[in-house]
């Protein structure tokens, strides 16, 4: 007596990950490398302002799909920044290390994480973001997580 047969697949093979992407004490981002990034509380700004655009005009088109809709909850849920002037300040203060620094300074990808964690410490930063070891010193990593710190929604 054979088991149950398995049904065919009906999907396509999954590409194998090319291996050039890593975000250790090395960046490497493959083709990814010089996009431009948002943070969470970036996303979740333009998402806002999606939905209230599309509100004002009376539409129901991508606003109400369900990626779109998942991902305005998680990002709702995750920014520590959701005063539209508050990210607005965390951009301009962590826009400034882009391209600060030794070894090519800090990147658009980095900018993005330190902005997201909000780490509050120079070492925490750099243990969550490997990548930022030996761009900045202390002094200027906690002089900008400091910053950042002073402005975060806690609710």
């Amino acid at each position: 007596m054979a088991g149950p047969t398995r049904p065919p697949t009906l999907s396509r093979a999954r590409p194998p990950p090319s291996g050039d992407e890593e975000a250790t004490s090395t960046l490497r981002l493959g083709e990814m490398d010089n996009t431009p990034c948002l943070s969470v509380a970036e996303c979740h700004e333009l998402l806002s302002r999606l939905a209230e655009k599309e509100g004002r005009a009376g539409g129901a088109g991508k606003a109400n799909s369900d990626v779109y809709l998942k991902t305005r909850e998680y990002v709702g849920i995750f920014a520590r920044f959701k005063d539209s002037k508050t990210v607005t300040q965390v951009d301009v203060i962590s826009s400034a290390l882009l391209g600060k620094g030794e070894r090519g300074g800090v990147t658009a990808f980095e900018r993005a994480q330190l902005a997201t964690l909000c780490c509050d410490t120079a070492e925490e930063a750099r243990t969550l973001i490997p990548s930022l070891e030996g761009k900045l010193d202390d002094e200027t990593l906690q002089g900008v997580l400091d910053d950042m710190s002073k402005l975060r929604d806690f609710n």
